[in-house]
């Protein structure tokens, strides 16, 4: 699944996206790159809403296992089952969320539960940037049910 295509299931699925403008940078077997420009995600101080910077957050961990899903032609839904995030310095400019590749034994034993019992969980790190420097960091455990 390219970044083109990954970014029209974006927009049909998730209707928020197009109103704060998440753009798909990229996309591919390791990292999803999501951004959205500050002016329709500001808060009165001029800097990124946390709600905003939240969406951006776990939009891109729902993104990267829903490409991996697709990628390995299983046909499950993934949504969010619990979540955290550290905001660490305001964010003056565009919201830029890079999802952390888990690690391997991470996603082995999802594909296993998967199998098994025909759903599983994982749990995904992304993170906020903002001009090169940390600025929030978002955990969730992602969970995805086979289709009958």
């Amino acid at each position: 699944m390219k970044a083109e295509d990954l970014q029209e299931r974006i927009d049909q699925e998730i209707k928020l996206a197009k109103h704060i403008g998440i753009v798909v940078e990229s996309a591919d077997d390791t990292t999803v790159v999501l951004r959205a420009p500050l002016a329709p995600n500001g808060n009165h101080k001029g800097t990124a809403f946390g709600g905003s910077l939240y969406s951006v957050a776990m939009l891109s961990g729902w993104a990267w296992l829903t490409r991996f899903l697709e990628m390995r032609n299983i046909s499950a839904d993934a949504v969010i089952q619990e979540s955290n995030m550290q905001f660490l310095v305001p964010v003056h400019g565009e919201l830029l969320a890079r999802m952390r590749t888990p690690a391997e034994a991470d996603v082995k034993k999802f594909k296993r539960m998967l199998e098994r019992a025909g759903r599983g969980r994982i749990r995904l790190t992304v993170e906020m940037q903002t001009e090169g420097t940390l600025a929030a960091l978002f955990e969730g455990v992602f969970a995805a049910a086979l289709r009958r």
